[in-house]
This record gives C-alpha cells, structure tokens and sequence, in this order.
C-alpha cells in the first residue's frame, strides 16, 4: 500500500485538477458546468425514485395530491442532489488548489463525502434505500477482493451462494419477528403472534391458519405470491424499461429485442418463489407443529432462501449482510441486556445519514481507482448522476497512472 501511495504521489505531482477532470476549461469555467451537468444528472438519478413511489400508490393516481407530492419530492432530491454531485467536484478542484497537489485522501473520497453531507436535505426513505444500495456495493466490492479457495468458491459456486443466502433469511426472519418489523422492506414479512393464541374453528383447521382465518392456506399463498410477482415486474420494469422509454418511440422494434435479450428475469421468479416457499411452509408449521413463533420465522426464513438459486447476484447477496447488521442491531437494542454508554451514544447518532456519506465517498474512489473491482450497476449509476463526469476522472486518473497521458 505504502509502494502504491508514492507510485500516485510520483505520477501525479505535476498534474493539476484540469489535467485530471476538466481539461480545456478554468476551474471557474468548470465550475458552471459542474452545476449544470449536475442539475440534470439529478433529474435523471432520482426520476426512478419518483416513478417507483408513484407505482405503489397506483389505485390512488386519480387523486391530484398524490401526483403533487410526488412532483414535490422530486424537486426536493433535484434541489439536495446538486451539491452531491457538482460540490464533489468543486471540493475536487478546491482541495487540489488548497494543497498545491494530488492527495490520496482528499483525491476522490474526501471531496466525495463532504458532497455526500447534503443528503440530510432528502427524504429519509431514499437517505436509507440509497445508503443501503450504496453500503451493499462496497461489500460486493470487499467480496470480489477477497482471496483464497473460500472466497473463490463463495463468487462462483452458486450452491455455496444459495446455502449461505438461506441462512442469512434464516437469521433475518425470527429478528423481524422479535422486532415486530412488518413494514421492513424484506421479502417476506411476519404475522402478529397474539392471533396464534386464539381458537380456531374446527372447519377451518384443515384449510386455514390463524393468520388468515379467513383464506385457504393455498388461496393465501398464491395470492401472496401474486403480490411479489407483482412487485418483481414493477422493478424489473424500472430497471429495464424506464432507462430505454425514448428508444420506444424512436426505434419500436430496438426497444423490443432489447427487452428480449435481458436476462434478468429471474428477478420476477426470485421475488414469486421467495414468498411462496415462505408462506408456505410457515402454514405448515403453524398447523403441524408447536414451534415458536421465532422458531417457525427460521425455519421458513431458511426455506425461502432457496430462491436465491433462481436469481444468483451480488445484489441480492449483499442485501442481507446490511439487514443482518441494522435488524440485529436493534435487537440488541430492545434486549435487556446491559449497554455500555459508548453503545448508547453511537446508537443516538444519525448512522443513515453517516453510512450515506462513507459509503458515496468510498464508491466514488473506488469507482476510480478500482473500476475493475466494481460493479457496472455503479458504474452506470454514478455515470448517469454525474453526467459523465465520473467516467472522465476515473480515465483520466487511469491515463496518468499507466503513463498514457504527459
């Protein structure tokens, strides 16, 4: 590390911030392009947000406040992305004049996490959906690093993925059960426990559960299933048809194949398979056995994991690494046990809005200094938030680095 930090001082010390991301222009100049580039990176980074909130209130779109407060929200992110994208790269130039030269530190994370400290400013459901997004990657980033027969094994063998997803769902389930977390954006969710101590009617004991008394065990799990299948078309769409909505007017046919030839279906089968294998076996287990409430969330938890076999990515591999962490850490919390006053300080901190900022300001280093470390969902993300801007230091950094530039 030490033999990488001076081959970067060494190749970098009479290269200046017009070199590396802006040349042609003054950092005056730059800067009003950094400010219009990034007003449009942010109306087409946070529009997905804004279409997806609005999908899941379909059956409320002939009310006239939905569409203004999603119109408001979305002037909202425009308004506290800017600084993201456009302040990292004013703190880019500023940090350069500052200290008369490169950094490693103050390079690309610094400036990146001080431009990161204006999420305070957006929603807290996209400080928390994007910090997770944002953390996740920098575990698959960890992943992809690791060496030894156990890590290879862990990126290629889908067996071993799919094992160790079912135990991760296994773990996460009973914690939302004890934490009675019914709107945690999991794929599956629990049931009130106190509806397992009433009596059930003899007629409905052999079709039915205590959690729907009133439903079939096979009418609630596919109508469940149909929920997720539901919910898996909806963010297939997003990803997939929202970025290509002009090619559907301008090349109808293109739009098509190039909808044919995605492969990631299997998101719609994971999200279907996930909560049918769940529902179905937790209906088992409350009929059949006398297992805890916390015992049955496991087993079930264990059981649906094996979806994962139907859509195998670092994505969804990744998710449940940074659930485990945030839901076992208020299981801690609402535990008797005894807290350390160190526990409680760091628990009263804003850690969405801290986890935001480390985690945007170490993608966006490694987004240019390990680009063939991270994923191109990242790349294409902070390309598109960044209008290209990213894409041009991390080739400029490359350039310089492997001797390509003077």
């Amino acid at each position: 590390m030490g033999n990488l930090s001076k081959y970067f001082y060494e190749m970098t010390r009479d290269k200046t911030c017009r070199d590396m991301l802006h040349p042609g222009y003054t950092c005056a100049q730059a800067a009003v392009i950094y400010v219009k580039q990034g007003t449009w990176g942010a109306m087409r980074h946070y529009l997905p947000t804004v279409v997806t909130a609005l999908l899941f209130r379909m059956n409320q779109w002939d009310n006239p406040d939905v569409w203004m407060q999603a119109m408001l929200q979305y002037g909202r992110c425009i308004l506290a992305g800017l600084p993201m994208t456009a302040g990292s790269f004013h703190f880019f130039c500023g940090f350069y004049n500052l200290l008369g030269r490169f950094s490693a530190p103050f390079f690309v994370f610094v400036p990146s996490f001080l431009g990161g400290c204006t999420c305070m400013f957006l929603p807290r459901s996209i400080i928390r959906t994007q910090g997770i997004g944002l953390f996740n990657t920098y575990v698959e980033f960890l992943i992809r690093r690791m060496r030894g027969k156990t890590a290879e094994a862990l990126r290629v063998s889908r067996l071993i993925g799919t094992i160790a997803f079912s135990l991760m769902s296994a773990a996460i389930m009973p914690g939302l059960q004890y934490l009675d977390l019914k709107n945690s954006f999991w794929f599956a969710h629990t049931y009130d426990t106190t509806k397992n101590n009433n009596p059930t009617p003899i007629e409905a004991k052999a079709s039915s559960c205590p959690h729907h008394p009133d439903h079939s065990c096979f009418d609630h799990v596919l109508k469940e299933s149909k929920r997720s299948f539901y919910f898996g078309c909806a963010i297939w769409s997003i990803k997939n048809i929202l970025p290509r909505v002009l090619l559907a007017f301008t090349s109808p046919v293109t739009f098509v194949r190039t909808l044919l030839s995605q492969k990631d279906y299997g998101l719609i089968a994971f999200f279907s398979c996930y909560k049918a294998f769940y529902e179905s076996m937790h209906c088992l287990l409350i009929r059949k056995t006398d297992l805890t409430p916390l015992a049955r969330a496991a087993l079930a938890g264990l059981v649906a994991g094996i979806a994962y076999r139907m859509y195998p990515s670092y994505v969804l591999f990744t998710y449940p690494i940074s659930q485990l962490v945030e839901i076992y850490w208020k299981v801690y919390m609402k535990s008797d046990l005894e807290k350390p006053r160190l526990v409680e300080w760091i628990d009263r901190l804003p850690m969405a809005h801290l986890v935001y900022c480390f985690a945007l300001g170490m993608m966006y280093h490694l987004r240019v200094v390990y680009p063939y470390h991270t994923n191109r969902i990242c790349h294409k993300v902070m390309n598109i938030g960044t209008t290209g801007r990213s894409e041009m230091l991390a080739r400029g950094y490359a350039e310089i680095m492997l001797g390509l530039r003077d």
